[in-house]
């Protein structure tokens, strides 16, 4: 039997979509998704005491050097902070040691100049020498890594003896020098010669030496960062058992207090 009039679409096929299967914008969007941004932790919320400490210290530091502490709290500040203000002391000293040390250089490097440029009848060898023996004392100097005016002066020592030895003439020839002299009746009296130039050139250069370090000298002892101490205002006793602790530091004592003070001043920038 025909039936007319009806008629049956066929239902699409449907199929579940697998792992594999994934539309193209989900997997563009996939692909796309950046991992997790990293999320740096809080650092830990201790209380930041040590810059604020820090900026006591100099204050306090910075008071001790304009002189703001009287009496008994100056000499205790200057203990507590003995090792601080020690080392500023010793980084002012450094500074006007290097500079006074060029001073003495270049009074030196002066008067080896003048004698190298006057009529002195040197030899070429004798000036080369010269110049070599000054070079060499300028080196040793600035080479010092001890004590720069210790060293200093054993350079300067080293350099006028070695000079010295360059112009000095053997004991033989001398001898030989003179004999040949008398012969002539070049000379009479051994005591009127003149003196030589080089001899002159020596001391001109003990002496300038000498004046430049001299100069050096007052200059590293005449330094004090520090104000001269105040008198006590109060407390007489306590005032004395903190000096002799202060000075005992300073290396100008060696008794000190037979009870010695360790409070610590409270500190007020």
């Amino acid at each position: 039997m025909k039936i007319d009039g009806i008629s049956l679409q066929a239902q699409p096929n449907i199929k579940p979509k697998t792992p594999d299967q994934l539309d193209p914008e989900v997997e563009k969007t996939t692909q796309e998704t950046p991992e997790p941004a990293q999320i740096e932790e809080p650092t830990s919320t201790e209380p930041q005491l040590e810059p604020q400490e820090n900026d006591t210290r100099k204050g306090v530091i910075r008071n001790l050097l304009e002189g703001h502490y009287k009496g008994v709290s100056d000499v205790r500040l200057r203990i507590n902070f003995f090792e601080e203000l020690a080392a500023i002391e010793a980084a002012e000293v450094q500074t006007v040691t290097d500079e006074k040390v060029g001073g003495v250089l270049e009074s030196v490097g002066g008067v080896v100049t003048e004698f190298l440029e006057g009529d002195n009848e040197l030899t070429e060898e004798q000036s080369t020498s010269v110049l070599e023996l000054h070079e060499t004392f300028n080196r040793a100097v600035g080479e010092s890594q001890n004590e720069p005016v210790v060293d200093l002066t054993t350079s300067f020592d080293d350099f006028v003896e070695a000079l010295r030895n360059l112009f000095t003439l053997p004991e033989q020839t001398q001898e030989e020098t003179t004999t040949a002299e008398i012969e002539k009746g070049g000379i009479t009296d051994s005591s009127s010669t003149t003196e030589l130039p080089w001899e002159t050139f020596l001391d001109n250069l003990q002496s300038t030496f000498t004046t430049a370090f001299d100069e050096l000298s007052k200059a590293v002892t005449d330094l004090h960062v520090l104000p001269e101490l105040s008198e006590p205002n109060g407390n007489g006793v306590a005032y004395e058992k903190f000096l002799a602790i202060y000075n005992d530091l300073r290396g100008l004592n060696t008794a000190v207090a037979e009870q010695p003070i360790n409070e610590q001043v409270d500190v007020v920038v």
